[in-house]
């Protein structure tokens, strides 16, 4: 289990370790689990942007929460580091711990301007 501060702190190593792999698209903190998962959804404010009267486009939704990182972990909650990549292939070329941190691979599809 690793704290926060300690996940930042190996954070900069992983970096380093993957920085030639192409496809490795971010490097991150992230909870190792969250309280949600064992509480029932919550139900959110939401506020509906866009002109009354104007044209006909679909609205969006906008929701936001301020949370604390003790309500994102849990009391005692662990970090972990995550490194989301483009390629399947790759996530056998990043470790699984560094510096005492685990870390988490997501493959995610590639980021592209809409």
């Amino acid at each position: 289990m690793a704290t926060l501060d300690e996940a930042r702190s190996a954070k900069a190593a992983l970096r380093d370790t993957v920085a030639g792999l192409d496809g490795v698209i971010g490097v991150g903190v992230a909870p190792e689990f969250t309280t949600s998962l064992e509480q029932p959804p919550r139900e959110y404010r939401a506020r509906a942007q866009g002109e009354p009267g104007g044209s006909r486009g679909s609205q969006v939704e906008v929701l936001a929460e301020e949370v604390s990182v003790e309500q994102v972990t849990g009391p005692g909650g662990s970090w972990v580091l995550q490194v989301n990549v483009t390629d399947p292939r790759l996530v056998d070329k990043i470790p699984e711990e560094i510096d005492d941190v685990a870390v988490r691979v997501r493959v995610v599809g590639a980021v592209r301007a809409g």
